[in-house]
This record gives structure tokens, C-alpha cells and sequence, in this order.
């Protein structure tokens, strides 16, 4: 069985779509586990109606308050109890066999490291309503040096989690900025990471999306990575990285001690280090060595 995590917070315009698609999968030994963040439109009604028809669907309720998206998706996996678990967004819509192809990639993760197997998506407008880009996922790593310099995780709806990582993330109580951040980190730093290249999902595209919208072209990215007072690194992922770092640095091996202190040395280092640390190191984005390269040159180093 897999655990669907889905929090939600005034979603109502696009829950319907969203919980529909999840009862259209082929794989259906799964349970979903709901989290509310305090929504004042119909959202409880819908997974009201839903959880009475469907036994497979569960609200669940605490005294947390209002936690954002991070924290109720953090709150919500305190709750799984079987081998796999996926997070999953209220305003997106799953291709009928996401699950099935998940899980079925799953298998081939080790079963005692924290680690994950993440998919790629549609990007779906919701003001046009077509696709508008066949792929989401621009950046993959195969190891912590080429990671370590994302400014996110993986895409949380795309993540499905294996048993280890879901035991090791209930025990993560530092503060973090986003889910999927650290969900990503744990598998890159002590297990295994796979990406499923396909896009199993429409990830809708709004101006209320909580992590901002996915440029449609390579135009767009382009234009991105020019803006103007860019920087390498976005000071509230840096910070979480630091915190992940002071958890476990007991816990890490030499190498990747010299690999977490050589990046959190980057944000105060005059250029000349700054590129010397990149190459030295090997750092990356994603395998990308002349694009962390460049715009460690063209960009400030933090903000």
C-alpha cells in the first residue's frame, strides 16, 4: 500500500479535479491522508463529500493551527504507517497510471537508505488551459556535489518515498523552508535518488502556485538566468542546508563534510574562492559544471 499526502488550503476551485484523477489510477491499494491549513471557502465540504464515498480517504485533524504547506505536509507524514508515501498537491491533475509506474520503479530503491524515485510533469496552464511545456524537471543530480547548489528540492508531488526516508524525515524536527527541500537532501546525502523520465502529471500553472511558476522555454529560462540582481544562491535554502548540516554533520562522511563546508563557505567568499571551491570540488547544477561556473560570475553569490 502507499500513503497519498495531500494538504490543503482554499483549494476548491481545483480540488474536485485533483481527487477525481487520484480515483482514476490503475494502482489502487493506496489511502489518502488530508491535512486542512485553516481554508475559509468550500475545500472541507469537498474532502467531506469525498471521504463519505471513498473509505480510502481520511481528513485528518490536530491542533497545529495554521502550518503553511511545508508543515502540513511535515505533519501529515507523522502519520504514515505503510512502505511508501507520495505528497500530492490540491491543483494538480494525475495521468491515470502515475502511481502504478512509481511504484513499480520503487521497487529497484534499497530498502534500508532513505531514498526516492521522482517523476517529471506536464506544465498545464490554467489560464489557457492547454499544456505548455512537456516537461517541468530541468535539473537531475546523481550525486550530493551536483545537488548541494539547487535552490529547491524535487518536485514534492512528483517524490514517492521509501520506508527509510519516511522513518528518518518523522525524526527531522530542525526548521526548514520547504518539504520537498529536505525530502531531497536526505535521499542525496544518505541513499539513493532515481528520476523516472516521464511526465505523469498535469502540474497547473496559476498565480497562486505556493513555489511560483516553471518557465515554459528554454527562452524563459534563459531570460532567468540573466535577470537582474540574481543570485547563486537563495539565502533561505542556504540556511536550510546549514541547519541540515549542524543535524547530522556527526552523521556524515568525511567527504561530505568537506563538500557541505565548502558550499556553506561559497556564500562569503570573494569571487576568486568562489570559483576555485566550484572547481575544486567538482560542484555542479545537476551535472552542469559551466553553469554554475557562469553564473558564479555573473550573479552575486547570496540573497
Amino acid at each position: 500500500m502507499i500513503t497519498l499526502l495531500l494538504a490543503t488550503y482554499n483549494g476548491e476551485r481545483y480540488l474536485r479535479n485533483q481527487l477525481l484523477s487520484l480515483q482514476q489510477q490503475t494502482f489502487g491499494d493506496w489511502q489518502l491522508l488530508i491535512r486542512d491549513d485553516g481554508s475559509s471557502d468550500a475545500t472541507l465540504s469537498i474532502i467531506n463529500t469525498f471521504c463519505a464515498h471513498d473509505s480510502r480517504i481520511q481528513l485528518i485533524t490536530d491542533a497545529q493551527g495554521r502550518l503553511g504547506a511545508a508543515g502540513s505536509f511535515w505533519q501529515l507524514l507523522l502519520h504514515v504507517k505503510t512502505p511508501y508515501a507520495i505528497f500530492c498537491d490540491q491543483d494538480d491533475v494525475w495521468l491515470e497510471r502515475k502511481i502504478e509506474l512509481l511504484f513499480n520503479c520503487a521497487q529497484d530503491l534499497p530498502k534500508d537508505a532513505p531514498s526516492i524515485v521522482y517523476c517529471d510533469a506536464h506544465a498545464y496552464s490554467d489560464e489557457e488551459g492547454v499544456i505548455t511545456s512537456s516537461s517541468v524537471s530541468h535539473l537531475h543530480a546523481s550525486h550530493l556535489r551536483e545537488f548541494l547548489f539547487f535552490n529547491s528540492g524535487y518536485q514534492g508531488c512528483s517524490i514517492l518515498m521509501n520506508r527509510a526516508l519516511i522513518d528518518e524525515a518523522k525524526n527531522y524536527t530542525v526548521p526548514f523552508y520547504m518539504h520537498d527541500d529536505i525530502v531531497s537532501l536526505l535521499a542525496h546525502t544518505f541513499g539513493a535518488v532515481y528520476f523516472l523520465n516521464k511526465p505523469l502529471m498535469l502540474y497547473r500553472q496559476h498565480d497562486r502556485n505556493v513555489t511560483g511558476a516553471t518557465a515554459r522555454s528554454k527562452l524563459q529560462i534563459a531570460k532567468g538566468f540573466f535577470r537582474s540582481g540574481a543570485a547563486v544562491l537563495s539565502r533561505a535554502h542556504y540556511e536550510e542546508k546549514q541547519a541540515f548540516y549542524e543535524r547530522y554533520k556527526n552523521q556524515l562522511s568525511k567527504d561530505q563534510i568537506v563538500l557541505f563546508n565548502a558550499y556553506l563557505s561559497y556564500a562569503s567568499a570573494p569571487l576568486i574562492q568562489r570559483l576555485w571551491l566550484i572547481v575544486r570540488h567538482r560542484f555542479s547544477l545537476g551535472g552542469h559544471f559551466w553553469v554554475l561556473l557562469l553564473k558564479t560570475l555573473l550573479r552575486k553569490p547570496i540573497a
